[in-house]
């Protein structure tokens, strides 16, 4: 049935000009399919019916295949289903992927989709690659914290006595284990003062505490001022060093939607059916 339904939605999504006025329609509509009291059911409710509820997998299967364009090997993609298969069904999960997703072959179908827009994501990250940093200021760094401003200045001078920075903050009683990673400047993860701190300089190595403090009201109506204390070990400030992990980042947390509508507009995909193009339209506003 699925593969039908991507037959006959195929031919209503086209390069081209697309005349949006035009309703596409059944030759047989009117004939009726159901009747009941007071009701019928003609072909052409059916046919309006699923153009409603197949139009974004339609144009899921459409990027799906856009993505193909990108992918020189399926066979670790197609892996990673299998391996992802195998440890579910280790686990029982199985019954429970059945009931959802119908079949294990439904599910790995649906798997093996995200796995190539996720593909379809990092290319568009590497396509407006130049825009993205630009927005991003995407830095490589270490960062911890601490719960006293003690405990983050030993965690320095450790350091600068030859002790690694993840080994200076674990043996500090940091808050996390400091990994190296990709941050940007509208990560939500970092606070406003590393971000200013980030953003008022071009320093690498350590950097001196910063200070987050928060002022909170106890039970008797006391304002208390609460503190963490951030060291943070800048590794790299360009993005040339860390292309691939900065795509591989950046395209985690892309918007779907923009990516989708970059793609759909790339490759021109037009709308001949007005229901189709308003229901697409209605969720990428910015579909030519």
């Amino acid at each position: 049935m699925k593969k039908i339904i991507v037959i006959l939605f195929s031919l209503l999504l086209v390069a081209g000009c697309a005349n949006r006025n035009s309703y596409s329609s059944l030759s047989d509509g009117k004939d009726v399919i159901f009747s009941g009291p007071k009701v019928s059911y003609a072909k052409e409710d059916l046919y309006k019916s699923l153009k409603v509820s197949s139009a974004d997998a339609i144009v899921n299967d459409i990027l799906k295949n856009i993505a193909l364009k990108y992918v020189d090997d399926m066979s670790e993609i197609e892996k990673e289903a299998d391996d992802v298969i195998a440890e579910y069904t280790e686990m029982g999960y199985e019954a429970y992927i059945i009931a959802y997703y119908g079949t294990i072959d439904a599910f790995r179908d649906y798997y093996v989709s995200n796995l190539l827009l996720n593909e379809l994501a990092k290319e568009y990250v590497s396509e407006k690659y130049d825009e993205l940093i630009a927005e991003d200021k995407p830095v490589k760094m270490q960062i911890a914290s601490f719960n006293t401003v003690e405990e983050a200045e030993k965690c320095i001078e450790d350091y600068n006595n030859g002790s690694t920075f993840d080994m200076a903050a674990l043996n500090n009683n940091s808050n996390e284990s400091p990994q190296s990673s990709i941050y940007t400047d509208d990560d939500s993860s970092l606070v406003y003062e590393v971000k200013e701190y980030l953003n008022s300089n071009d320093a690498l190595g350590l950097s001196p505490v910063i200070i987050y403090a928060t002022t909170t009201t106890d039970d008797e109506g006391n304002d208390v001022e609460d503190a963490t204390y951030y060291v943070l070990n800048v590794e790299s400030r360009d993005p040339e060093e860390f292309k691939d992990d900065y795509i591989s980042t950046a395209a985690a947390s892309a918007s779907s939607d923009s990516v989708k509508e970059y793609f759909l507009n790339k490759h021109q995909i037009k709308f001949y059916d007005q229901d189709l193009y308003d229901l697409v339209t209605a969720q990428y506003e910015g579909l030519k």
